[in-house]
């Protein structure tokens, strides 16, 4: 005899709908670019063709962007600086002082946009911040 899990019932029910694999295709091929108005250094490489104006000098960001992504850098060093990397290796769990520290600084909101509450950080320094959160332990950079 099996048993129903009612919170699971009712949670597949009220799910999004399926979507087939044609489907999922149709609306993927009709999102692609089907034009480019700049050049590519990736092609023109790939053409044997070094085009090193297309990538230096490297893009300055926003003044603000820049200040808010190395405040942010700062305060996740202080706290990564306080992880205690071993035990989470020899309990093969992240403590929930961890997880509440990395909420508490806006880690879970680094990509997310300033009007809705996240840190509005650029991919640049969601990177730095991976980098960052590695180095205090693998496992952090991956939630």
């Amino acid at each position: 005899m099996t048993t129903v899990d009612p919170a699971r019932t009712k949670a597949e029910a009220t799910a999004a709908p399926k979507v087939d694999a044609a489907e999922a295709r149709k609306v993927a091929e009709e999102a692609r670019e089907t034009g480019w108005d700049r050049p590519s250094f990736g092609k023109e490489l790939f053409l044997g063709r070094f085009r090193l104006d297309l990538i230096h000098p490297y893009p300055e960001g926003d003044g603000d962007a820049i200040e808010r992504g190395e405040e942010f850098l700062a305060k996740l060093r202080v706290f990564c600086e306080t992880i205690d990397g071993h035990r989470i290796e020899r309990d093969s769990k992240i403590p929930d002082e961890v997880i509440n520290g990395l909420k508490q600084i806006g880690a879970f909101g680094i990509k997310i946009p300033t009007e809705y509450g996240g840190v509005g950080l650029s991919h640049l320094y969601y990177n730095k911040a991976l980098m960052l959160a590695g180095s205090a332990n693998p496992s952090i950079a991956h939630i």
